[in-house]
């Protein structure tokens, strides 16, 4: 029996390898990848076209790239696949190498189907965990398109197994790039394609379904679940990476000096503003200060605020915490010699908009308000 079966793996792969993989991108038109999403053709077309535009953010070459994710899934024509189901993208690589197609082009065809689960392995390479991240992007944004996301009970399409994998691709192979864009082209490539956009909210939607799977990605870094609310309820954006480095930061150092001190000034200020019983919108206006502790909180204030605006890529989140840290000075002066709640109105409410002003420029970091101890 085993003689015969190997006897009939052989006999395909002779007579799949000669098949052109490059030619048996047309054959795909035949292999439906979802009813209401087309064929496993239309589905690599683009991703050809994703891949090219994060080619640009991730400095690829642009037209291997597109090679890569052309032929990606030529082997589900193959009788092999056909056969042994189990064996796509490991023949498509073979395939690929036997006909003389660069290594990493060729690694890419079995790399891409990577993480197949929560903690296995990873594409490591440049060229495969880019095919890998542009297949995840298409398939989750096609499902969420046609409005069949999943449920609390259902995921029949293993979309929340796409979206830990595209984020433990980012975080392992500490990946910047335009997330939120590559996932508009996407939608735009299913409309051009003729596919009903049922859900105009995708966009967004798949941004918030990406973020959301934070939690179990961040659970197995055994991260706190106070410090995982605390860093995905106050994360705006498509920078993953950012959210994970601050996250492991304040996980590090929450009950260390640096942590112990940013907490303990944000949690002065923070009882102040809630006992004060209403909400504060304003700005604080300097021309109201009557103390100097007043001035120099402001202007600590100020210079942190500076620094979270420096671009996502030169971000040092370790130094933007210790300068949250370095506000205790500044707070505990502005405590021990300022009555917040004064009997002037006018600088009350200044005072309060200044400390709200603080509170705000910490959650840049994360939600301190939703760490334990507070």
């Amino acid at each position: 029996m085993v003689e015969a079966r190997l006897a009939d793996a052989k006999f395909f792969w002779d007579k799949d390898r000669s098949k052109n993989l490059i030619k048996q991108i047309a054959n795909l038109k035949s292999v439906t990848f979802y009813e209401k999403l087309g064929t496993i053709y239309d589905k690599t077309q683009r991703i050809r076209k994703i891949a090219a535009m994060l080619s640009d953010d991730l400095n690829l070459n642009k037209e291997k790239i597109q090679i890569a994710a052309s032929i990606s899934k030529s082997d589900l024509c193959s009788d092999l696949v056909g056969e042994y189901p189990e064996l796509q993208g490991v023949m498509g690589k073979y395939f690929a190498l036997s006909q003389g197609f660069e290594e990493d082009v060729a690694n890419s065809i079995s790399d891409h189907y990577l993480p197949t689960g929560l903690t296995s392995e990873l594409p490591k390479k440049p060229f495969s965990y880019s095919i890998s991240i542009v297949d995840k992007i298409d398939t989750l944004v096609g499902f969420f398109v046609i409005d069949e996301k999943p449920t609390s009970s259902k995921d029949p399409f293993a979309l929340r197994r796409a979206a830990i994998g595209l984020l433990r691709i980012i975080i392992e192979n500490k990946l910047v790039f335009k997330l939120r864009d590559l996932i508009s082209y996407s939608i735009r490539l299913y409309g051009e394609q003729g596919v009903e956009i049922k859900n105009e909210k995708t966009e967004q939607q798949v941004l918030d379904f990406i973020k959301e799977r934070m939690r179990n990605v961040l659970k197995l870094k055994n991260i706190k679940p106070d410090i995982i609310e605390a860093s995905i309820s106050s994360h705006a954006g498509d920078n993953f990476l950012d959210l994970y480095k601050k996250t492991l930061l304040i996980n590090k150092y929450k009950n260390k000096g640096i942590g112990l001190n940013a907490i303990s000034s944000y949690k002065r200020a923070s009882n102040i503003l809630d006992k004060s019983g209403k909400g504060i919108t304003g700005r604080p206006d300097a021309v109201l200060f009557r103390k100097d502790e007043e001035k120099i909180l402001h202007e600590k204030i100020n210079e942190i605020r500076k620094a979270f605006t420096v671009k996502d890529d030169n971000k040092d989140y370790e130094s933007l915490l210790i300068k949250l840290s370095d506000t205790k000075e500044s707070t505990d002066n502005f405590f021990d010699n300022v009555v917040v709640n004064d009997e002037n109105q006018d600088i009350k409410n200044n005072r309060l908009e200044l400390l709200k002003m603080f509170c705000n420029t910490f959650d840049n970091f994360i939600d301190f308000s939703k760490l334990e101890g507070l």
